[in-house]
């Protein structure tokens, strides 16, 4: 349950106390998971530069309104906000407020801690104090390099502060002098280029090992069925068509994707699943662990490896492809962790509904794996012997199943009006279908912020 103090009655007392203490600190109200809901808080609009706004993409303007310390971290936020020093008050916890100063101009983030006994008002009141004196109207200065065109931050180590640096009073005027800020001083928003390559490095690194290791099925009528399957789901949903769809010859009954695609389907699967229904749901299923990222992620929980260390050098580069591949390739005969496997499953059935398939075949498949495995033994499965396939299961897909009507219902009525954002929506359907309220919720917030009919900036 979200627990707001009265926005309406905070900034006005606030305003009278703000007024002689330029320039004021923005504030935005958070629930419990970090989400902003502008509804929730009197004047959230001023907060935004509604002409940069309108610019934004609809990554950008969902991390606006369920990430926005996400967003504040971006290189331009500056431009976004009207005010140059934004606090984030999250509801009561444990008893004392919270807040999460951001300083958008130096890239400052600091965590403020209200005193204990203080009612939700008073502890918000002197969080908004603290923010105010202790950095003042003041930007912090920024070291700029005329060399690399890059700012750094005044204190950082790695720097080399010999000679040759400018100072600017800011980071902001520093990028009006065609500086671009440093990318371990300040994190942004997108994830490198690098990373992208990284992982499509990998991706054809692994397809060329799975190559080698098994047979390309010749047979052009499962070839044409696993790729029209394939093409539907991509142009269903909207995502680049940039995979491969492949056959293996094999009598493991099996499919996986490699970061990035290819994607790929063995006979003996093929031999087993009778529609192109059936298919659709373990093809999106695989295809979901691509889109979203599961064998990069799972990768960097188990080494505890942030991407900016590992792209660090060469050296890291391909030390991070060696360590990478050998672990991908036993993931495929492990499976990915049980949150993924949910995630995937989820972001699957809402493909398959994309596509327009009949996602609640999957179930079916599912079921008809289970059967045969307690007929046959476990030999021959490897695709269950990767995914947990048990009753419980079952259970979370029908009620995956459940959550996906009042979702595509919704879409349906969002298309008309903006299909730009309805396309975001279709292909974030697991983050919605988790808690199928939650973009209810989104699209009213949404709506508040007047982002209906206008294209968005890419």
């Amino acid at each position: 349950m979200r627990k707001f103090l009265c926005a309406g009655m905070l900034l006005l007392s606030l305003s009278a106390w703000a007024q002689s203490a330029p320039p004021p600190v923005g504030v935005m109200f958070v629930d419990g998971k970090g989400h902003w809901d502008p509804l929730n808080q009197a004047e959230a609009t001023s907060l935004l530069r509604p002409e940069v706004i309108k610019k934004l993409s609809y990554e950008q303007r969902q991390d606006l309104l369920h990430e926005p310390e996400r967003l504040l971290a971006c290189s331009r936020v500056r431009e976004i906000f009207s005010t140059p020093r934004l606090l984030l008050l999250p509801p009561q916890r444990e008893g004392r407020i919270l807040g999460i100063y951001f300083d958008l101009e130096s890239k400052v983030r600091e965590t403020l801690l209200a005193d204990a006994d203080l009612s939700p008002q008073e502890g918000r009141e002197q969080l908004l104090q603290l923010a105010q004196k202790k950095y003042g109207p003041h930007s912090v200065a920024v070291l700029a390099n005329p060399q690399s065109h890059r700012y750094h931050l005044r204190h950082a180590s790695h720097v080399d502060t010999s000679g040759g640096l400018l100072e600017i009073p800011s980071s902001y005027q520093a990028e009006a002098q065609g500086y671009t800020a440093c990318e371990i001083c300040f994190e942004a928003v997108n994830r490198p280029v690098d990373q992208d390559e990284l992982e499509r490095s990998l991706g054809q690194q692994l397809a060329r090992q799975v190559e080698s290791e098994f047979r390309l099925s010749q047979d052009p009528v499962l070839i044409e069925r696993v790729q029209r399957v394939g093409r539907r789901l991509l142009t269903g949903n909207q995502l680049a068509n940039n995979y491969r769809f492949i056959v293996l010859e094999s009598d493991k009954i099996n499919a996986f994707a490699v970061p990035t695609g290819p994607l790929y389907v063995t006979t003996a699967l093929l031999n087993v699943v009778e529609s192109e229904d059936e298919l659709s749901g373990v093809m999106g299923h695989e295809l979901a662990h691509s889109e979203l990222h599961h064998g990069r992620r799972q990768y960097e929980q188990a080494q505890q490896w942030s991407w900016l260390s590992l792209l660090a050098g060469i050296a890291t580069r391909n030390a991070w492809l060696y360590n990478a591949t050998q672990m991908f390739g036993s993931m495929l005969t492990r499976g990915y962790s049980r949150d993924f496997e949910l995630e995937a499953d989820r972001q699957g059935v809402w493909y398959s509904y994309g596509a327009g398939y009949r996602a609640d075949h999957f179930k079916l498949t599912l079921q008809k794996f289970l059967d045969l495995e307690k007929k046959r033994g476990t030999g021959g499965f490897t695709w269950l012997r990767t995914h947990p396939g048990s009753e419980q299961r079952l259970q979370e897909i029908n009620d995956i199943l459940g959550r996906v009507e009042p979702l595509r219902l919704l879409l349906e009525e969002i298309e008309p009006v903006d299909a730009g954002l309805a396309g975001h929506l279709q292909r974030k359907g697991s983050q919605f279908l988790e808690d199928p309220q939650e973009v209810v919720r989104f699209y009213a917030a949404y709506r508040q912020l007047n982002f209906s009919s206008v294209s968005p900036g890419q």
